[in-house]
């Protein structure tokens, strides 16, 4: 035992006596293991974004408020004959709706008439951009257009029927409407037609509405006279009037006011025995002073709008919405009588008065509205 703890003692001292004969150890570092232990790649394969698949074809459907315009033309032998020499064929413009070619739909019709001195297209403008507009907001039933033209040498029919201008009313009310008819998707129905106009053309619309109820169910005559014996133009008139015009030359440097009581004259004092104008003039000149001709004013008054009220009434069928459209700046006190004739008629209507508005000159878009609320369309399953 104590030569074996000689010989450890011995061991001992050896292994000590080689460590200090070795080189400095460098410093130990502890090596601080990984927060977390990283976790090997996956082996299943991410599979790739799918390839989008392009979708199945859709037929193309027409942008909402987008109206396309189309011209036409008719012949009419209602105009045939006239003493005038106008024409017989006429051009027309139709608006139709954004749905109306991608679609096998019918659709109510709003004629729109224009005014002295105009044509066709003199409110294809207005009335597409109200139309457009109110498409656009989705607030009304789509609806057909028609523009038709009036016009003759004498500036304008006022849409009615002589020997010495034609036969407008049967043009509008016959012919023009059954060619629309037959040639577009329209509801062949009173009670989706309707008639509107401005100027001339408001005084047209609310006269062929009344004389025609079993054409037209609803009407919204704009800017109209209505009382033609109290038109300021007369008096204009009388004070350009300083001579007999021999000739539609004449006619033309004497003034349109002048002018338009000739076209008065052709369309309700026809004369076939009085060339070149073939009608009894309203004026006549006496002691150098014009005076206005007592028996052609009351064929030219018998003629207006306010007369035709009693004998619309004679008749048994009735308009199924009215609306008078009016400017504030232009002179109202004879649409506001108007309106107070209807009223005392029992004729059920509205009046609108639109703040600032002048003569024809406003955006149409209640007159749109008013035909969109009651113009009968056709019934969708």
């Amino acid at each position: 035992m104590l030569r074996l703890n000689r010989s450890l003692v011995i061991l001992v001292l050896a292994a000590l006596l080689a460590g200090c004969a070795s080189p400095a150890a460098a410093p130990t570092r502890t090596l601080v293991p990984p927060t977390a232990t990283p976790v090997p790649p996956t082996a299943t394969p991410v599979p790739p974004t799918a390839t989008p698949v392009p979708p199945t074809p859709v037929p193309p459907t027409a942008t909402p408020g987008k109206v396309e315009t189309k011209k036409g033309e008719i012949t009419s032998q209602a105009l045939a004959g006239n003493l005038l020499g106008d024409p017989t064929t006429r051009e027309f413009y139709v608006l139709l709706p954004s749905s109306y070619a991608t679609s096998d739909k019918r659709y109510p019709v709003v004629y729109v008439l224009h005014g002295y001195m105009g044509h066709a297209n003199a409110l294809l403008g207005a009335f597409k951009s109200a139309y457009q507009i109110a498409l656009s907001a989705g607030d009304l039933q789509e609806m057909i257009f028609v523009f038709s033209d009036a016009n003759n040498r004498l500036g304008g029919s006022m849409y009615l029927s002589s020997p010495t201008i034609g036969d407008y009313e049967t043009y509008i009310t016959r012919e023009l409407v059954d060619y629309i008819d037959a040639n577009y998707r329209t509801i062949k129905n009173r009670v989706s037609r309707g008639i509107t106009g401005c100027s001339m053309g408001g005084d047209g619309s609310i006269y062929l509405a009344l004389k025609y109820p079993d054409v037209f169910s609803v009407a919204a005559p704009v800017s109209g006279t209505y009382y033609w014996e109290r038109d300021p133009t007369w008096q204009r008139a009388i004070e350009n009037f300083d001579k007999l015009p021999e000739d539609f030359y004449d006619i033309h440097t004497l003034g349109w006011e002048v002018e338009a009581y000739y076209a008065l004259a052709a369309a309700t004092a026809s004369n076939p025995d009085k060339p070149p104008f073939y009608l009894d003039t309203p004026f006549a000149i006496v002691d150098g002073k014009t005076q206005i001709v007592p028996e052609v004013f009351d064929k030219i008054v018998a003629a207006d709008p306010a007369h035709e009220v009693d004998r619309f009434l004679a008749q048994p069928e009735r308009l199924n919405a009215i609306l008078i459209f009016h400017g504030q700046h232009d002179n109202p006190e004879l649409a506001r009588d108007f309106d107070k004739l209807l009223s005392d008629r029992g004729v059920e209507h509205e009046y609108l008065e639109k703040a600032n508005g002048g003569h024809c000159d406003f955006l149409y878009t209640p007159v749109v509205n008013f035909m969109s609320a009651h113009l009968v369309g056709e019934e969708q399953p």
